[in-house]
């Protein structure tokens, strides 16, 4: 079997017919579909049900987060590769297709991307970086940190299920992040990353930005870590190091932000003295900019933070 199809479930009861819909339309049909049902407390199951057939397969377990929820269905997987896909979102009938000639033609390759349009959810669409050529492979999936929205994202990503097993599976016990870190993980073993600039896969952010507590802390603890670990790297170039530090600063700055706002003052001072690497002006300016935020009302704090929502 050429691909496994991935999808946790979780109180996603208006989404998951839609998503799967989307999964049994594609021209490719060389797949099997694990849906992973990580303990639902409304109609996800059921809906989830109604869909089932032949090459879909559904498994209940016990509510222990995403993460855990993805590494069932990869562990039961019989695909070559791995195909994530988040019980919100939906692919083009053409995604599995296009993936599939990546593989074939990228052989080097463990990771295989295709560009993604961003529903924002007020009736405007956002577009992942589209590159020239239209395919390709890229020799490091580090210099990918320079576009505004992540190159490497879930719901448009397939991984060979060999270097998944390798890389260690998603971290248990992750709530924020834990895509990044297994996609750096991997990278670790095999930088390259072969992508299709069509756009395959429609990913509604608003619906996971309205599923989010304003005050909860954006502490991608586990993909942070691998970020300080890479910037020690040696064998990183200069144009490599320098992406680690920009995306490094992005995650420090969400971080300590949701952490003031939040009213965890204290955490937010510990984190600014963890904050490694060589910072530019910007970087600095950030940083007391965060010191300032400190000081101002939680209205003003919260305004600001709707915004940056939008924004990241």
């Amino acid at each position: 079997m050429r691909f496994s199809v991935v999808i946790p479930l979780y109180n996603k009861e208006n989404c998951i017919r839609k998503t799967l819909e989307s999964v049994k339309k594609q021209r490719f049909k060389d797949y099997e579909v694990i849906v992973v049902d990580d303990g639902s407390t409304d109609r996800s199951l059921e809906e989830a049900e109604k869909m089932k057939c032949e090459n879909i397969s559904i498994i209940r377990q016990q509510n222990q987060g995403v993460s855990v929820a993805r590494n069932t269905g990869i562990l039961h997987a019989q695909g070559e590769y791995i195909a994530f896909l988040d019980a919100d979102d939906e692919w083009e009938p053409w995604y599995l297709e296009t993936i599939h000639h990546l593989t074939e033609r990228y052989l080097e390759s463990d990771m295989y991307v295709t560009a993604y349009r961003i529903d924002m959810g007020n009736g405007k669409e956002h577009y992942s970086a589209r590159l020239t050529p239209a395919a390709g492979c890229l020799e490091s999936y580090w210099l990918t940190y320079q576009y505004a929205y992540d190159f490497v994202w879930t719901s448009a990503t397939v991984i060979r299920r060999s270097a998944v097993l390798k890389a260690g599976l998603f971290r248990a016990g992750e709530k924020i992040g834990q895509d990044l870190d297994l996609w750096s993980r991997v990278a670790r073993n095999n930088p390259k990353v072969a992508y299709s600039s069509e756009v395959c896969v429609n990913y509604h952010r608003m619906a996971e930005a309205n599923a989010r507590t304003r005050v909860k802390v954006a502490k991608a603890d586990a993909f942070i870590k691998n970020l300080e670990e890479e910037l020690e790297n040696p064998a990183h170039s200069k144009a490599e190091l320098a992406m680690i530090q920009h995306k490094y600063n992005m995650k420090m700055t969400v971080y300590i932000y949701t952490s003031i706002l939040a009213g965890n003052k204290a955490e937010a001072r510990e984190a600014m003295k963890r904050w490694k690497g060589e910072l530019s002006r910007k970087a600095r300016l950030v940083q007391a900019g965060l010191k300032i935020a400190g000081f101002m009302p939680d209205v003003v704090l919260r305004t600001v933070y709707a915004v940056r929502l939008k924004a990241f």
